[in-house]
């Protein structure tokens, strides 16, 4: 994204001078020592040891003007206490500046004109019921700490009377704030200190109601953080996030997960985009991807994992949004040239994913990013070219499908937060207030209960009452012969499951070597010869057992799945629920990854299904024997083909399209390494599960291992089933 060249600067100073913060272990209290003249005194709730620090009284000092409400006197510390220009003082304190706190229904406003005596509003925003709060940067480098020319500090608006207040007013550098209720947290940040004593950052929490000064950290590096109380989290120098309690005094370091964005807390859940380090694991083992963290058990967990998958995640109200890249368009045949971000949700009750942005029209119609949800609010930006910096601002109920155009945004991520829309970026805030419903509230699962298993039972906030929406949820039908139960028009509906075996072929029992280890499956089986079809995907749907794709398009095809041409390519956008739903509808189940891989090998473990010669861009198209897009950069298409294309992508039993095409989903539960004794437990349980198989988006080598998350869809998963075969079958090998 672009930026103004001396937030560049800034950004880049800080990048440069960041370092290690001094707290290392995992559970530890919140106040270290410092140097700040601080000293222990009562805490936020009167049963720890909070640090307070010590109050300097020069009350004469600043401006003492109120309205209603009325605030405590203003107070002020020193950061260094022998030097007189390290004075932090702390308001509210009013200004004689008018501001705009208030606008109309559905309407925005800038929060303070450019036009101003103060200086230029170009940080993060937040809210409470008196203020909207805002960093500004002084217009005279004068202000700042020994000759610097940038320390933004944080002003609210007055929510009562419009006027601008001080409230945190330093030299220092005070570009981050995050706001709950009458808590403030924000950085201090000493830029003329070097990163060789790890020492020039530090966090700070305020009472607005008390005007008590906390140290939440000693110097080091703490920055992007988010304060729902109790919990307060920031990310260290290592990009490690460390969740601070108010209420207990501690603080706990996430030490296995590193996020590459600022994480989301709720007050139940942190979310953030990054990479999880567990025991064992390698910086590159588990690629960036969104994750959750429980904040009472601090349990890590995987929100949406498949390759670069879960920007910038959101949770609020048992949802989780993040934007994608899963559902880039290609276009000059280039994969850095794309187009089509999308943004998902994830009920974190039901594991169910929704997309809730609009579909794309063309190739540059359709980039929906920055997501923020408050129920039933959903906010994203959106743009009509291929640029994903730049769009316009949209608010979806998501109830109602009711839609509100707010203004043009570029390069910043504005959110939601108490009926609000805040613009969070660096060009003059804006404000816009969304209309005001009620919370969803806390029994709203037990005021629509009808108990009925084939619905979805949920309150609507926007008319007060409940409505029962159908669901594909499995049932029971209380009838022994029917071997797939699902729901249908808010019925439990039975099917026999009895597929013929046409297309299929028999996978022998017996052992076979895998990744130089040897595995043996105990009964044989039977394998589709081909990836499952849009054509044969739709039959499941015309009966009403499956449910159709959440989208129909491919990669660079957006008429897909209804488009009889490709009627015999590999249906895409289907979790492993909705697949294991059309396998059992057959009578079939999805392989396991111990299955998948002997029926690919045929007992000679190799690297390609057409034995050890390695893809060559030199040699294409000669040596292009599968539809795969890496080790083959000239190749042309980047899509799916139709299936059975590639002669030479064949097992010597005949199953087809298992080096190439799309990646199949599997039942196998993910591991860092193979267990020696299937089945084998993962880390995550069946919340992240393996995927087999080479594919257009990905390589050709057979035992290579894809993670997902089991909820996701996109346009480079498939599948494929497989059918146990009774004992007292005569067997006939094909």
């Amino acid at each position: 994204m672009k930026r103004f060249l001396n937030l560049s600067v800034v950004l880049l100073v800080f990048l440069l001078f960041s370092c290690s913060s001094s707290h290392s272990s995992n559970d530890s209290d919140i106040i270290p020592d410092s140097d700040t003249g601080t000293q222990d005194s009562e805490t936020i709730n009167d049963n720890s040891d909070m640090q307070e620090t010590e109050i300097i009284d020069d009350s004469d000092e600043i401006s003492n003007e109120y309205v209603e409400p009325v605030y405590p006197e203003p107070v002020c510390i020193y950061i260094y206490p022998d030097q007189e220009d390290s004075k932090l003082c702390f308001g509210p304190v009013k200004t004689n500046v008018k501001c705009n706190a208030n606008p109309k229904e559905s309407e925005y406003v800038t929060v303070l004109e450019l036009e101003n005596p103060i200086g230029d509003s170009e940080g993060p925003m937040d809210i409470n019921e008196d203020f909207v709060f805002f960093v500004l940067n002084p217009k005279s480098s004068a202000e700042c700490f020994k000759g610097e020319t940038y320390c933004p500090n944080i002003y609210g608006c007055s929510r009562k009377d419009e006027y601008v207040y001080e409230i945190v007013v330093s030299k220092f550098i005070h570009s981050s704030i995050s706001v709950d209720k009458e808590w403030v947290v924000f950085n201090v940040w000493d830029g003329t200190r070097t990163s060789s004593d790890n020492s020039h950052h530090k966090l700070m929490i305020v009472n607005l109601k008390t005007n008590k000064i906390l140290d939440l950290t000693d110097w080091g590096s703490f920055g992007k953080m988010q304060l729902k109380f109790p919990y307060v989290s920031a990310l260290d120098i290592s990009d490690q996030p460390t969740i601070f309690n108010l209420e207990t005094n501690s603080s706990k370091k996430i030490s296995n997960l590193k996020c590459d964005s600022m994480p989301k807390i709720d007050g139940k859940h942190l979310t953030c985009r990054g990479r999880y380090l567990g025991e064992g694991l390698s910086t590159d083992e588990l690629k960036v991807t969104a994750w959750i963290v429980d904040l009472e058990t601090f349990e890590v967990t995987p929100l949406s994992v498949l390759t670069y998958e879960g920007n910038f995640p959101y949770v609020s109200d048992d949802y989780a949004v993040f934007s994608s890249s899963r559902d880039t368009v290609y276009y000059e045949n280039y994969p850095e040239k794309l187009s089509g971000m999308e943004i998902y949700s994830l009920n974190l009750k039901t594991k169910r994913e929704e997309k809730w942005t609009p579909e794309i029209k063309g190739i540059f119609e359709g980039n929906f990013i920055a997501p923020s949800f408050e129920y039933p609010y959903f906010s994203y930006l959106a743009n009509e070219t291929e640029n994903t910096s730049t769009g316009v601002c949209y608010v979806l109920n998501i109830e109602t499908g009711e839609l509100i155009e707010l203004w043009e945004i570029t390069s910043d991520k504005p959110y939601i937060k108490d009926r609000y829309v805040l613009e969070n970026g660096y060009f003059p805030d804006k404000i816009a207030k969304l209309p005001d419903l009620p919370k969803l509230p806390e029994n709203a699962d037990e005021l629509c209960e009808d108990n009925n298993p084939c619905t979805d039972n949920r309150y609507f906030v926007t008319d007060g009452e409940c409505h029962f929406i159908p669901n594909h949820e499995r049932c029971d039908d209380d009838d022994e012969t029917t071997l797939f139960d699902v729901c249908i028009d808010g019925e439990c509906k039975g099917f026999a499951g009895t597929s013929s075996d046409e297309e299929m072929v028999t996978v022998d029992a017996g052992k076979f070597m895998y990744d130089g280890k040897e595995y043996e499956i105990e009964k044989p089986f039977k394998m589709d010869v081909f990836e499952v079809t849009n054509g044969k995907y739709a039959q499941c749907v015309a009966a009403k057992a499956c449910v159709e794709p959440l989208r129909k398009r491919s990669l660079t095809v957006l008429n897909y799945y209804d488009n009889p041409f490709y009627e015999n390519f590999p249906v895409l956008y289907i979790n492993q629920f909705e697949a294991q739903n059309y396998c059992n509808w057959l009578g079939k189940r999805l392989p396991t990854e111990f299955e998948w891989m002997k029926a690919t090998w045929d007992g000679e473990e190799k690297t390609y299904l057409w034995g050890e010669e390695e893809p060559d861009s030199s040699t294409y198209p000669d040596s292009y024997y599968a539809n795969v897009g890496f080790g083959y950069p000239g190749f042309v298409g980047w899509d799916v083909v139709e299936v059975g294309t590639f002669l030479k992508d064949k097992t010597i039993g005949g199953i087809m399209d298992m080096s190439g095409n799309v990646s199949e989903w599997t039942t196998s539960e993910w591991t860092m390494e193979l267990c020696d004794t299937p089945p084998c437990h993962g880390k995550f349980g069946n919340d992240l599960v393996v995927t087999k198989g080479g594919g257009y988006f990905s390589g050709a080598e057979l035992k290579t291992r894809h993670y997902a998350t089991p909820w996701i869809h996109s346009f480079f998963v498939g599948f494929r089933c497989v059918k146990d075969i009774k004992e007292t079958e005569d067997e006939i090998k094909p």
